[in-house]
This record gives C-alpha cells, sequence and structure tokens, in this order.
C-alpha cells in the first residue's frame, strides 16, 4: 500500500503556458468528476479512494519571473500526491515543466507520476512532447542522470485515445482502481443526466404548449370559465414549481433557471390577460414575482430585484386589504414584507429592512393567536425574528440580538422535534444554531461558539447527504465547515483550522465553477481565499498567502461592478483591498499597501454615506486607518486617531463588537508614544 499520509492536494497540473487551454480542460474535467459514493473509502494501491478529486493544483498564474521555481509552486508540488504533465512540444521546451518534474521526482513520486499527450511525438524526433526530466532518471542528488525511462502516457488527441477516454486513464491512475471500472460508472452517470434533462425539458415543453398550442381554446375558456383558470393556475404553478425546484437540486445555473422563469412570466401574462384579475391569479403573480426577485438577488442585480418585489408586496397589500377575514392573503403579504426587507437590506438601508421585517413578525404573530399549531406559520415567525435579529447585529446590538436569536432556536427545535424526518426542518434548525454561534463568537465565548457551529455542522451533514447534487445544500455545507474553522482559528489551532477552511473550499470552488454567475456561490468562495490566506499569514507565509487573497479580491471586483446597489458586496471589496494591503505591508511593499488601504477607504466613504448606521461598515472603515498608522510609523498618528474616533463612537452607542473593545486601548498607547501630528 501506498504512504497514505494527508496531501493538501490530490495532484499538481503542470503544463506550458502555450497549453493553456489543455490544462483548464483537463483541470475543470478532473474537479468535476464525481466519485461515487460506494467507491470512496475502498483500499487501492495508491490509498483509500477519496470522496473527491478535488482540489487539484493549476500553477501556471504564480510562476515568478526568475529562472527557479516561486516558492509556492515548490509547497504545493510538496503537497501534491500526483503530478499530471501535460506533454507537447511546448511542455518538452518548458524549463519550468521540466523542472516540476525533476524536483517531483527527487521528492521519491516518480511512480506517481501521469503524462497526457496533447500533441507532439513521444519519439526522438523535433517533434517529441516529453520534457528531458520525463525521459530519464534523477538520480539520489535530484539531479537527472543519462539512463532512460519509458513514460507510460494517456493520449487526449483524436488520433489516439481522445478526449473522454484520455481523462479515464488519468482518474483511474489518481484513484488507483481499473479503467474498465471508470468507463462503466461514466456511462451510468451519462444515462442519469440525459433522463434529467429529458424531464426538465418535458416540464417546459407541456408549458410552451399551454401558451402557444392551447391558446385559442384557453382564450375562450379563461374569459369565460373561472372554474378552467383556477385549474390551469393550479396545474401552472405546479409545474413551475417542480421545474425551479429540480432546477436547484440540480445545480442547474441561475442564469438558466432565470430564463425559465421568464418564460413562464410571460405564460402567466398571457392568462392574466385572458382571464379575470381573480384572487387566486393575484396570488400566482406575486408567487412568481417573488421567485424571479430571489433569481436576481442570486445573480447580483439588485435593482431588478427590488422591482418584482416591489409589485409582489403591491398585489399582497391589495389582495389582504380586500379579503381581511381570509388569512391566506395576510400570509402572502407577511413574505412580500420579509422580501422587501431582504432587499433594503442588500441596499444598506438597515431601518427600512428592520420595519419591514417587524411588520412581518407582527402580522404573523396575529395570524399564530387564530391558529396557534400551524407549522407553516411558526416557520415564518422564526424566520422574521432571524431577520430582524441579524439587523440588530449589524447595528451592534449583540444583546437584543441574542435574544432573538434564542427565540428563532427555540421555535425550530418545537418544528424539528415535532417532524424529526423532515429534513427543511432540521436544515432550518441548523441555521439557527449558526446564528447563536455568530453572537457567542462576537462575546468572545470561543467554546460555546464551537459547539453551536459544529451542531449546525452536525445537522447540515446528515440533510446534505440525503441531496449530493443540491447546490444550496453544499453551500450551507460549506458556510457549516468555515464557521468552525473560524473558531479554531481563533482559537489559534491553525493546522485544525486550515483543514475547515480548505473542505469549505473544494465545495466552493465546484459550486462556483458549475455557475459563474452565480455571485453568492462566487462571494463564498472569496470568503474561502481570505480565511486560507489569514492562516498562511500567521503562519508567517504571506509570499504563500497573497495568491489567496488577490484571488478574493478579483471575484469580488466582478461581484461589485456587477451590482453597485448591493452595500454588503462594496463593503466585502473594499475589506478584500485592506487584506491584500496587510500582505503587501508585511512584503515591505509599503508603497503598494497604502494603495489598497487607500483604495479601501475609497470605498467606505460613499458606502457610509448610504448606510450611516451601519456598525460592520463603520469598524470596517477603522481597518485601514489603523492599518495606514501602523505603515507610518511616528508620522502616522493621525490616521490612529481618525480610527480611534471611530471605535469610540461606536463603543459609547453601544454598537461595537465586544471583541473589539481593546482596540481602544491599544490604540491609545500607540499614540501616548508619539507626539500631535498634522492631519494626513
Amino acid at each position: 500500500m501506498a504512504d497514505t499520509a494527508p496531501f493538501k492536494f490530490r495532484a499538481f497540473l503542470s503544463y506550458s503556458h502555450r497549453d493553456k487551454a489543455w490544462g483548464a480542460w483537463l483541470h475543470r474535467a478532473l474537479e468535476r468528476y464525481r466519485i461515487g459514493k460506494d467507491l470512496v473509502g475502498r483500499a487501492t494501491p495508491v490509498g483509500p479512494v477519496p470522496a473527491s478529486l478535488r482540489p487539484i493544483f493549476r500553477d501556471r498564474e504564480d510562476f515568478s519571473a526568475g529562472p527557479s521555481l516561486a516558492a509556492a509552486i515548490i509547497w504545493a508540488l510538496e503537497n501534491s500526491q500526483f503530478l499530471i504533465v501535460v506533454c507537447s512540444p511546448n511542455a518538452a521546451k518548458s524549463g519550468y515543466v521540466n523542472e516540476e518534474v525533476r524536483r517531483f521526482k527527487a521528492l521519491g513520486r516518480g511512480d506517481y507520476i501521469i503524462p497526457v499527450i496533447v500533441g507532439g511525438d513521444p519519439g526522438e524526433g523535433g517533434d517529441q512532447c516529453f520534457p528531458p526530466a520525463l525521459r530519464f532518471k534523477v538520480g539520489p542528488d535530484g539531479a537527472l542522470t543519462t539512463e532512460r525511462e519509458e513514460p507510460i502516457a494517456a493520449d487526449a488527441r483524436d488520433t489516439g485515445d481522445g478526449k473522454p477516454l484520455a481523462t479515464g486513464k488519468v482518474i483511474a491512475g489518481l484513484l488507483g482502481i481499473g479503467l474498465d471500472e471508470i468507463i462503466r460508472r461514466a456511462e451510468r452517470e451519462r444515462r442519469r443526466r440525459t433522463r434529467f434533462w429529458a424531464a426538465l425539458a418535458g416540464v417546459f415543453l407541456l408549458l410552451a404548449v399551454v401558451a402557444t398550442g392551447s391558446a385559442a381554446y384557453a382564450w375562450q375558456q379563461l374569459k369565460t370559465n373561472e372554474e378552467f383558470l383556477d385549474a390551469t393556475l393550479d396545474r401552472f404553478t405546479s409545474l413551475v414549481n417542480r421545474a425551479v425546484g429540480t432546477s436547484q437540486t440540480y445545480s442547474v445555473p441561475v442564469r438558466v433557471t432565470l430564463g425559465f422563469l421568464e418564460e413562464a412570466e410571460g405564460i402567466l401574462n398571457v392568462m392574466a390577460r385572458y382571464g379575470r384579475p381573480t384572487p387566486r391569479l393575484r396570488q400566482r403573480q406575486i408567487a412568481m414575482l417573488i421567485a424571479f426577485g430571489d433569481s436576481y438577488r442570486q445573480l447580483g442585480r439588485t435593482v431588478d430585484a427590488e422591482q418584482r418585489i416591489i409589485e409582489a408586496q403591491r398585489l399582497a397589500s391589495e389582495l389582504a386589504r380586500d379579503n381581511a377575514a381570509d388569512p391566506v392573503w395576510r400570509w402572502e403579504q407577511a413574505r412580500a414584507h420579509q422580501r422587501r426587507g431582504d432587499v433594503e437590506w442588500a441596499k444598506g438601508d438597515l431601518a427600512a429592512a428592520l420595519r419591514e421585517f417587524s411588520s412581518m413578525q407582527q402580522i404573523i404573530g396575529d395570524l399564530i393567536k387564530a391558529d396557534p399549531k400551524n407549522p407553516h406559520y411558526q416557520h415564518d415567525l422564526s424566520i422574521a425574528f432571524e431577520r430582524i435579529g441579524l439587523m440588530q447585529v449589524a447595528q451592534g446590538q449583540f444583546d437584543e440580538a441574542f435574544k432573538s436569536f434564542k427565540t428563532v432556536l427555540a421555535l425550530r427545535q418545537q418544528l424539528s422535534d415535532a417532524a424529526p424526518r423532515d429534513l427543511d426542518r432540521q436544515e432550518a434548525l441548523a441555521v439557527a444554531h449558526d446564528r447563536i454561534g455568530d453572537v457567542q463568537r462576537a462575546y468572545g465565548l470561543l467554546p460555546d461558539a464551537l459547539r453551536s457551529y459544529r451542531a449546525s455542522l452536525a445537522l447540515i451533514e446528515h440533510v446534505a447527504a440525503s441531496q449530493p447534487d443540491n447546490g444550496g445544500l453544499q453551500r450551507s455545507l460549506a458556510i457549516a465547515h468555515t464557521n468552525v474553522g473560524t473558531i479554531l482559528y481563533a482559537q489559534e489551532q491553525y493546522a485544525e483550522a486550515l483543514k475547515s477552511f480548505q473542505t469549505a473550499f473544494a465545495i466552493d470552488e465546484r459550486l462556483a465553477k458549475s455557475d459563474p454567475h452565480n455571485a453568492e456561490w462566487q462571494r463564498g468562495l472569496s470568503v474561502l481565499h481570505e480565511r486560507i490566506g489569514g492562516v498562511l499569514m500567521v503562519q508567517d507565509k504571506p509570499v504563500e498567502a497573497l495568491p489567496h487573497f488577490q484571488a478574493s479580491l478579483a471575484i469580488r471586483q466582478v461581484i461589485a461592478r456587477g451590482d453597485p446597489a448591493n452595500v454588503g458586496w462594496q463593503g466585502d471589496l473594499a475589506l478584500a483591498y485592506e487584506r491584500v494591503g496587510s500582505v503587501f505591508a508585511a512584503l515591505k511593499r509599503t508603497e503598494d499597501a497604502e494603495v489598497a488601504y487607500q483604495r479601501a477607504l475609497d470605498i467606505y466613504a460613499p458606502l457610509l454615506a448610504r448606510a450611516p448606521d451601519d456598525a460592520s461598515l463603520l469598524y470596517g472603515s477603522a481597518m485601514p486607518l489603523i492599518r495606514l498608522g501602523l505603515l507610518h510609523g511616528d508620522s502616522g498618528a493621525p490616521y490612529l486617531e481618525k480610527a480611534l474616533a471611530i471605535l469610540k463612537q461606536l463603543d459609547a452607542t453601544g454598537r461595537l463588537d465586544p471583541r473589539r473593545r481593546s482596540m481602544i486601548t491599544v490604540i491609545e498607547n500607540a499614540l501616548q508614544s508619539r507626539g500631535p501630528q498634522s492631519p494626513p
């Protein structure tokens, strides 16, 4: 059996920059490969079969300009179980590729190299595809010898194995199992996907028939037959909900789902024109508008989401007013208040968001008085308290938030106990534990927070295991691992924290690649880059940390540019600049650090003009000031004084995170050792 010591990466993918397209293809194919549950843990010559081939390290973006490999590349080679070499005439001439192969062999892992031919000739002609380090053995001193080797390679060219078979060979090598088994499993997966897409296409074909083929008949019936309208709406709504739900379960990209919804909205508008504006029709319109609002928010289009939600709220208010005796319409109104609050929160208007969530709480509270055992009302009441608690956290009201979250936990525990097999209730309970953990962390109660986060993780692992293809659940699983890692980091258990972050990173990276337009998933990946970079920084590895912080910054630049109305994502961008600046400062790149800190401040200024009560933004704006003060030494006092004023303002109004109060004393002590300075 092979040495089963854990590696950071399943494999290191080496290729010439001229073969970038081939490298990207192979990297994507390997990281997207799904390993069957029945295979996981099986003993093989290369160790137990893992749950995933991720992460595969791709090196081209991380080279230094010098003749030797960058430190980060050497580290990645040492922490990779396999080396995959994309072989071509370009690779044969690349000093980088050759050096990577030589170093990997020098580590004693020559048997774990998998060549993949994409061009050229494995013979001895001028079109040689193998670099010298693949064709010759490496001696005990790590130098190439004159003793030849005969690499056995997969051939991805159309004239060779072709891409599918070559990929199968690489996967078989990485897992240590037979190629025939990989091929059989790939065929079964292909048939499963075909059945899913055929079923989904059938749903929308039926919707199209409703809109086109039967339009003439529907026009007559919808104008004269209200029962026919109601029956059609029932069937229509059922089909739309099924399509959207199936898309979520199978991680269909948000843009695809939105396209389906746009088709469905067109059909609904036709129905609205044909029929009378009955309450039932308006209820279906509300549901569709809310679905649109949720999808637009996921896409990072806050303005479009707001337009849909405002219309849904208008219709819901009209229904509640015109049908005061029917609790269904009041319930719809409460749900519309929640969505409107979510939009206001994204825009940074915390006061408006709190009003919407409080209105939701009041309506649901009234409904529960008349029907105290209704589980739907109980669940929505927990959502109202949760949202109110989040607003209280944002404004630094931690005592009030803790009370709100304890109410959420009690409600959801009761619902879960009443239906222990209901996975949706288990997931909601997990989120309640997260919220409690957030406040415990804010108060520095790290052991308590860790227990809360681990309780959440246990629940989410159970739920996600039942639906491994559900992108939403996988995202929740990544969040749970991230929360646990954050506490371990705060407890200075850096190795364990890094494991948690890397587990979450593998999940988020797969989700982000599967749907590049899902802003929430992209943001999740940026957070994990930031967390991993933070661990590397405390381990005094700024060179290795910098690519992670830069990757986080690059993701947030795209997200923030696509949705300038979202205050939270703009704040994330400012934080990313500050983090990059801190690495530059550690690397003694003072000018670069100052530029990064100043960019963060430039972002915070307009955000605070829009959301002056947001405690997290106020605290965030103090951080680059503190960094600048430290960066400038004795002349940095004015920056520290500005930061101190912000922190004291937060503390005086009870909005400073309890963990941060000690910073006031630290800054005051630092200022006492410096004389007065001119404003920066």
